[in-house]
C-alpha cells in the first residue's frame, strides 16, 4: 500500500521541515519523538522505544489477544475538547491488512472499548515507511489518551513521530435571531430521479392456476417443492397467474422457492402467510424475470421452535464471562443456541439503540456458551468490562444468515401488499443488471401483539449490491432489522497496474462480476479521474484466497498518481432511486445508505434509526469491502427526522444525523479527499427532531445545498454536546447552508456552521436564524 492523496501528499513533502515547522506556527509540541518515557506510556515487551528514542518497534507476534495495546500517551498529556494532529512514519513486516494492523486511537485510558472513541485509525499497510498524518479532537473526558493497538501479531515499526495541539481553531458562523434571508446565488440545484413507470404484465390469453392443484397444503410439513412444482407448470405453460389460498403454510426445505425467466406473470398469495424453518438458502429466489407481480402474502420464521433474537439481561458480569437471563423464556426453546451478537436494548422504545449503547459480535458461529439453569446462559469471551447488571440487551442468534428475497437480473419487478414478519437474513438482497422494479406497501414489520418479536430480518432489510437502476419504493414501513434499512451501490474494487495494459487487484472477492468485455474506469486513490476507460480482455487468478486477479484491457493502463486505481465496472449503474412516503425506524445501523446518482428521497419518517438516517458515501479497503462510485443528483426533502442517531454514532468523533464522506485503505477511516467524489446534493425543507450531535458531517463533497430546514430540540441528553444541531464541513467545496430554522433551545447552545477552514472553499453559511417556539 502506497496510496496518498493530494492533501496528504502536500503534508508529507511539508515535513520535511519537521518540528521547525511547527516551531514556527507556534503550535504546543506534546511528544517530538519517543525519547521522553515520562510522557507516554508502552506495554513491555510488545512495544519497546530504540535506545536513541527515534524509533517505536513493537512485536505482539507473543501475544495471545486479538487486539494488543500496546502505547498511550500519560495522564495529563491531552486536554478535553481540544484538536491535535499526529504525524508519523510507520511500517509493518509482511504487510495484510485482511489479517494484521496497527490501530491509531483517540480514546479515554478509562475506557475498555470504543464506545468513547473519537478517532480509529488503521495503518501499517506497507513494508517500507508510509508517512501518516491524523488529525483528531478529543472528547469531554479527561483522560482522554493517543493509542496505538494491533490487530492479530504483526512486527511493525513508527519513527519521526510527532504529537502537536493544534492552535488554529474551526471557523464558526453562528445562526442568529432576525437573520437575514440568503437570496442567492444558487447555482445549478440537483433534480433528482426522474420518474419512470414499471412495465405490467400481459398476458390476456394465459391460464390462472391454483397451488392447491400441486399439493400445497395448510397440513403439509413442507411446501417448498409443491410450490416450485406448480411455479415450474407456470413458466412452461405461460401462465398468467398463480393463486395461492389462505392459510398458513410451512416451508421447511433447504431450497429457495424459484421464480425463474418467469414472463408476464402474477403470483397472488391470496393473504396466505408462509412460515420458514431450516438451515440454509434463501426463501424465495427470482432471477431473470421481465414483467412479474408479486403480492399479497406474508412472510415469517418459526420462532416457537427457534427464535430470531432474544430480550435478555444481565445477571452476572465478569472480566471473562458474562451471565445472560432469557426474560421471555422460563426455559429458551433450543438448547445449542447461537449468540452471534448482542445489541444495547431500550425498554423505552422497544427496539436497539440507546445513549451510550454497544455491540458485542462473536462471530457467525457464535460465543462459547454454558446453561447455568433454563433461562440463564453464560457466556464466555475476554475483555467484556461494559457489562453491568441489569443491562438489557437484544442478543441475536442469527445474522445475515437466509435471506428473504435473493434477486437478479429481473426487469418491470412489482412486490406489493407484502408483509415480512422474519427472516434469517436480509430481507431483499439484489444484484446483477435488475432494472426497473418497485415495492408498494412492502413492510417489514414485527407482528402486533407478540411481545418476543424483537426483530425482523436478520440482516439489511433490503441491501442492492449492484444494479442498473431504476427502483422505487413508495409507502412501505421498515423496522426493526438488524442492519441497514436501505443499503444502495454498485461494488467497486482495489487495483495496482502491473503491465502496460493491466491491474492486479486487492480483496476484490465480486470478480465473476469483472467479465471480459465489460467497460471499467480507472480512478486514483483519492477518486479523482485518470482519464481510462476500457473493455476488460482477459482476467488471470494471482491469488483467489485474497482477492488478487490480473486484469488485462484492450487499452493501455496510464500511469497512477500514487500506487494504485479504484475500479469502476460500468456494467452496472445504481441510479434512479425514488424513496417516497415510507417509514424507516427502529433498526440498528442506519437509515438509508444513498452510494448512487439520481436519488429522491421525500416525504419520508425517520424515527430511532441506531447510528444515524442518511449516508452519503463511497470508499475501497484492503481487507473488507470496497462499495460505490461515488454519489451524484441526490435530493432529500420534506422528511422527517426523529432521534436518528440515539447511539451517538459519529465520524471523526463526531456524531451525526447525516454523513458524507468517504473511507480510503480502511474503513472506517479518517482519510479524505479534496476530490468532490459526492457532488450536487440538495437537503430543503426537513425537520430534524432531537439530534444527538450534529445535523450532519459534510466532507469530500461538492455543491451540496442544505436550505429551509427546521431543527427541534426539546430533549436533554445524558451527555451534552457543544456542536449539537449544528454542521461540520471539512475538504469540501462549494457548501451553502442556508436559510435553516433553529427553534431556540437550552440543549443547542451552539447553533451553526463549523468548518475547517484549511480544507474548506466556497462555503456560504447564511440566513442561519433561531427563532422562539
Amino acid at each position: 500500500m502506497c496510496f496518498l492523496s493530494p492533501a496528504l501528499r502536500r503534508i508529507v513533502t511539508a515535513l520535511s521541515a519537521g518540528s521547525a515547522l511547527i516551531a514556527a506556527a507556534g503550535e504546543p509540541v506534546i511528544l517530538r519523538d519517543f525519547s521522553d518515557s515520562a510522557r507516554y506510556t508502552v506495554r513491555k515487551p510488545f512495544a519497546v522505544p530504540s535506545p536513541d528514542g527515534a524509533t517505536l518497534r513493537i512485536d505482539t507476534t507473543a501475544s495471545g489477544d486479538e487486539w494488543t495495546p500496546v502505547f498511550l500517551t500519560a495522564p495529563g498529556m491531552l486536554k478535553p475538547s481540544t484538536t491535535y494532529v499526529a504525524t508519523f512514519r510507520c511500517r509493518v513486516d509482511g504487510p495484510d491488512m485482511n489479517t494484521k494492523y496497527l490501530c491509531f486511537l483517540s480514546r479515554p485510558a478509562s475506557s475498555g472499548n470504543g464506545a468513547l472513541d473519537t478517532m480509529f485509525e488503521r495503518g501499517g499497510g506497507s513494508a517500507s515507511f508510509r508517512p501518516v498524518r491524523i488529525k483528531f479532537r478529543t472528547g469531554n473526558a479527561a483522560d482522554y489518551a493517543f493509542q496505538i493497538h494491533t490487530y492479530r501479531q504483526l512486527k511493525g515499526e513508527i519513527t519521526d513521530f510527532r504529537l502537536v495541539e493544534q492552535s488554529r481553531e474551526d471557523s464558526y458562523y453562528p445562526a442568529v435571531r432576525n437573520a437575514a434571508p440568503y437570496t442567492g446565488p444558487w447555482g445549478a440545484l440537483p433534480t433528482g430521479a426522474k420518474e419512470f413507470s414499471i412495465d405490467q404484465p400481459s398476458n390476456p390469453g394465459g391460464s390462472v392456476v391454483r397451488t392447491a392443484d400441486f399439493g400445497v397444503s395448510a397440513d403439509a410439513t413442507d411446501n417448498v417443492d409443491a410450490l416450485n412444482r406448480a411455479l415450474e407448470h407456470c413458466r412452461k405453460n405461460g401462465a398468467a397467474k398463480l393463486v395461492v389460498a389462505p392459510g398458513t403454510y410451512r416451508m421447511t426445505a433447504d431450497r429457495p422457492v424459484n421464480l425463474e425467466r418467469m414472463r408476464d406473470f402474477i403470483f397472488d398469495g391470496g393473504g396466505a402467510t408462509f412460515v420458514w424453518h431450516k438451515k440454509r438458502e434463501a426463501n424465495f429466489r427470482l432471477n431473470g424475470c421481465e414483467r412479474i407481480v408479486m403480492r399479497n402474502f406474508k412472510m415469517d420464521w418459526d420462532w416457537e421452535k427457534d427464535p430470531l433474537a432474544s430480550l435478555v439481561e444481565v445477571v452476572g458480569a465478569s472480566a471473562g464471562h458474562v451471565d445472560f437471563r432469557f426474560n421471555d423464556y422460563e426455559t429458551f426453546p433450543r438448547r445449542d443456541v447461537r449468540v452471534i451478537v448482542v445489541s444495547s436494548y431500550d425498554p423505552a422504545t422497544k427496539s436497539v439503540g440507546i445513549e451510550g449503547g454497544f455491540d458485542c459480535f462473536a462471530g457467525q458461529h457464535g460465543a462459547e456458551t454454558e446453561w447455568l439453569s433454563g433461562n440463564v446462559l453464560r457466556m464466555h469471551g475476554k475483555n467484556l468490562p461494559l457489562f453491568r447488571k441489569g443491562q438489557l440487551f437484544r442478543m441475536q442468534h442469527y445474522y445475515y444468515n437466509m435471506d428473504g428475497f435473493a434477486m437478479s437480473d429481473n426487469r418491470h419487478l412489482t412486490l406489493e401488499d407484502i408483509d415480512i414478519y422474519s427472516c434469517a437474513g436480509s430481507a431483499f438482497v439484489i444484484s446483477g443488471v435488475q432494472q426497473y422494479w418497485e415495492f408498494r406497501r412492502v413492510n417489514i414489520a414485527a407482528p402486533e401483539g407478540m411481545a418476543r418479536r424483537l426483530i425482523t430480518c436478520a440482516g439489511d432489510h433490503c441491501h442492492i449490491r449492484r444494479s442498473r437502476g431504476f427502483f422505487r419504493m413508495e409507502d412501505c414501513e421498515f423496522s426493526l432489522g438488524a442492519d441497514d434499512c436501505l443499503n444502495v451501490h454498485d461494488t467497486s474494487g482495489y487495483a495496482e497496474k502491473s503491465g502496460t495494459h493491466s491491474v492486479t487487484t486487492r480483496n476484490v472477492t465480486s470478480i465473476d462480476t469483472f467479465r471480459p468485455g465489460a467497460p471499467v474506469e480507472l480512478r486514483h486513490g483519492d477518486y479523482s479521474p485518470a482519464g481510462f476507460r476500457s473493455a476488460i480482455r482477459s482476467i488471470r487468478p494471482v491469488d483467489e484466497e485474497k482477492g488478487m486477479y490480473e486484469i488485462t484491457f484492450e487499452e493501455p493502463v496510464p500511469e497512477p498518481v500514487d500506487c494504485g486505481f479504484v475500479l469502476f465496472n460500468w456494467t452496472y449503474d445504481t441510479r434512479n432511486i425514488i424513496v417516497r412516503n415510507c417509514f424507516f425506524h427502529d433498526n440498528r445501523a442506519r437509515g438509508v445508505l444513498l452510494l448512487g446518482r439520481d436519488i429522491t428521497l421525500e416525504n419520508n419518517h425517520f424515527r430511532h434509526n441506531d447510528m444515524g438516517a442518511v449516508k452519503i458515501e463511497t470508499g475501497y479497503t484492503f481487507n473488507l469491502w470496497s462499495e460505490g462510485y461515488g454519489a451524484d443528483n441526490i435530493v432529500v426533502r420534506n422528511n422527517r427526522f426523529d432521534s436518528v442517531n440515539p447511539r451517538g454514532a459519529g465520524s471523526d468523533g463526531k456524531a451525526r444525523d447525516i454523513y458524507m464522506g468517504v473511507y480510503m485503505e480502511t474503513d472506517p477511516s479518517t482519510l479524505r479527499t479534496d476530490y468532490p467524489i459526492l457532488s450536487n446534493i440538495l437537503f430543503e425543507n426537513n425537520t430534524f427532531k432531537d439530534s444527538y450531535g450534529l445535523v450532519a458531517f459534510i466532507s469530500s463533497a461538492g455543491n451540496v445545498t442544505f436550505r429551509d430546514n427546521t431543527f427541534v430540540n426539546p430533549t436533554p441528553r445524558r451527555e451534552p454536546l457543544p456542536c449539537r444541531a449544528a454542521f461540520y464541513v471539512t475538504n469540501a467545496n462549494g457548501v451553502r447552508i442556508v436559510n435553516n430554522r433553529y427553534i431556540a433551545s437550552p440543549n443547542v447552545p451552539n447553533p451553526g456552521v463549523y468548518a475547517d477552514p484549511d480544507s474548506v472553499k466556497g462555503l456560504v453559511a447564511a440566513g442561519n436564524t433561531v427563532v422562539s417556539e
